[in-house]
Parts: structure tokens; sequence; C-alpha cells
């Protein structure tokens, strides 16, 4: 019985450790696409830098509680 909960246990971590790396490559996108516009559009201020950053960390934040909630429901059934 404490293999078993054990290992649920590291397929949790497993999950959200995943999660964490998808969320960073998201943002992490999104803000080379603002650079990579702000450069190419040459603009002074960066907004396609500052709006593509947040649009990224929405989408990211979004994705997580949507797994989570996933994950706490199957934990419950």
């Amino acid at each position: 019985m404490k293999i078993k909960k054990d290992y649920n246990n590291l397929s949790k971590y497993a999950r959200f450790s995943s999660i964490v790396i998808q969320m960073g490559v998201i943002i992490a996108f999104f803000t080379w696409l603002g650079v990579y516009l702000d450069r190419e559009y040459n603009t002074e201020t960066g907004w396609w830098t500052i709006g593509l950053s947040l649009f990224g960390i929405i989408i990211s934040l979004y994705l997580v509680i949507n797994k989570v909630i996933k994950i706490s429901n199957r934990d419950e059934s």
C-alpha cells in the first residue's frame, strides 16, 4: 500500500513539474515574439513585448488552472 501511495505522489510531482516547464516555454515564446516584433517595427516603447508577455502569462495561467482542476477531480474520484 505504501509503495502505491508513493508512486501516486511521484506521479503528481511529475505532472506538476511538466506544468512548470510548459508555463515557462509559453511565456518565453510570447516574450521572444514580442521582442522580435518590436525590432521588426522599430517601436520605441516595446508594446509588442509587453502585450505578448502578458498574453503568454494569461494563457499559461489558464492552462495551469485547468490542469490543476483536472488533477484534483481525478484524485477525488
